[in-house]
């Protein structure tokens, strides 16, 4: 297939996509076999989040102002490489915090860019099929990511001798993945001739969209402009009501996050592979699931179906602790701990599509980027204080108390959203 046209440069996400999987979970890993502490890894979990959400105005407004694309992607591609093997040559607490600022600030570049040069190089009929193909490709790659992490993790310790090594080996691996990525974006990009004015767009992407834990979304097309809002444009209360909600369900999610793969290691007894392994069960699942999750939404409105999902979270993240309280033979805590986060996975696919149509159902008519625009920017918000009080929590007072933050922002945001007067759609 001949790709230096142009047109198929999205497939520079595949490689993006793997150097994701196989770091993201690592990250909270390294920390502590640097020897972070819980709230070290909050802290760290919510830099990437604190550089990010700025970072996607200023580079989708720097883009947009300048007319230029492929420079910003380029940044986003090699930015998240860079930052990578930054990551994997850090000595020390102080170093991996800037590393990871660097990665939130210049893998941002990538979002706000990649999502609106994706339309400018198809036709408008095309578009639908287009994101739906791109975010099957970086979640694909995601899961794939994920399986080089429990491969590398297990046969690089017994080559390198020791973990620790294997670790920074595999942010090596994943910074030489973006730099890959980078340079097939390089050769198949081409500035497209035709503009799109984000701004307009009214097409709604529910198409697969991976977790992470922290606030970095391989695509974004409507962000929060420096200059404000348009001239006139006023989100109705029923969607400044739901942005709270999605504050505290985010803040929750990430909570949670914060501290699990920790609580996995030293309540579990889980080595990095078997962790790697159980990220697998989530993200699988929610790649599987999206293909129906329309369907359900359809069938039983969006707001029912994401307050059940969130609901389901506020049961499944506390059954962790409890199989943790258990006597069980470590085989079945593993598999106990893989159906639980398959159902944590099933929930963020329902919880991310119902999201987007729900924003969408809410915002005034000539103000739908302003609200997608906000909805993102409340997410990332949400995912700076979750980290923070999960991970300080579960330092200062245990992990019992740290599920039960975790949940109860999972719970108030429900209650909200339960509770809010709008139209069930």
């Amino acid at each position: 297939m001949d790709r230096t046209d142009g047109s198929h440069w999205f497939y520079s996400y595949l490689p993006q996509g793997v150097a994701g999987g196989a770091t993201s979970a690592l990250i909270p890993l390294f920390a502590y076999a640097l020897g972070g502490s819980l709230s070290d890894i909050g802290i760290i979990a919510a830099a990437t989040s604190l550089a990010s959400v700025p970072a996607f105005m200023l580079w989708g407004s720097l883009s947009d102002r300048l007319g230029r694309r492929k420079v910003f992607l380029l940044i986003g591609f090699l930015g998240s490489g860079i930052a990578s093997l930054a990551m994997g040559l850090s000595q020390t607490m102080s170093g991996f915090y800037l590393a990871n600022l660097l990665a939130g600030f210049l893998g941002a570049a990538s979002g706000p860019v990649g999502t609106v040069l994706l339309m400018e190089t198809a036709d408008r009929k095309e578009w639908p099929a287009r994101l739906a193909l791109v975010g099957r490709i970086g979640a694909v790659g995601w899961v794939a990511g994920l399986g080089l992490g429990v491969g590398w993790l297990v046969i690089g310790p017994q080559i390198l001798g020791a973990e620790a090594p294997s670790m920074r080996a595999l942010f090596v691996i994943g910074a030489a993945l973006g730099l890959l990525a980078g340079l097939l974006a390089q050769l198949w990009t081409r500035e497209p001739a035709v503009r799109v004015d984000r701004r307009e767009v009214r097409l709604v992407d529910v198409h697969p969209r991976v977790e992470k834990g922290r606030f970095l979304p391989m695509r974004i097309l409507h962000f929060i402009s420096p200059t404000g809002h348009r001239a006139g444009v006023r989100l109705p209360r029923s969607l400044r009501i739901y942005l709270i909600c999605v504050f505290l369900l985010f803040g929750g999610f990430t909570a949670f996050y914060g501290f699990f793969p920790i609580f996995l290691t030293q309540v579990y007894g889980m080595g990095s592979p078997e962790i790697f392994a159980v990220y697998i069960a989530s993200q699988a699942t929610s790649i599987v699931a999206y293909p129906r999750v329309g369907r359900w939404i359809s069938a039983r409105g969006d707001r029912s179906t994401q307050l059940y999902a969130a609901l389901g979270r506020s049961v499944l993240f506390p059954s962790f602790l409890v199989v943790g309280l258990v006597a069980l033979p470590q085989s079945s805590r593993l598999g106990i701990a893989f159906a639980l986060h398959a159902g944590v996975g099933l929930c963020w696919a329902v919880i991310n599509v119902a999201g987007s149509t729900l924003v969408s159902r809410l915002a005034p008519e000539n103000g739908r980027a302003e609200a997608f625009g906000t909805y993102n920017a409340v997410q990332g918000f949400g995912s700076i204080l979750g980290p923070l009080l999960g991970g300080f929590t579960a330092q200062l007072l245990g992990y019992g108390p740290a599920f039960g933050v975790s949940v109860a922002l999972v719970l108030a945001g429900s209650g909200l959203l339960a509770a809010a007067r709008f139209p069930e759609g």
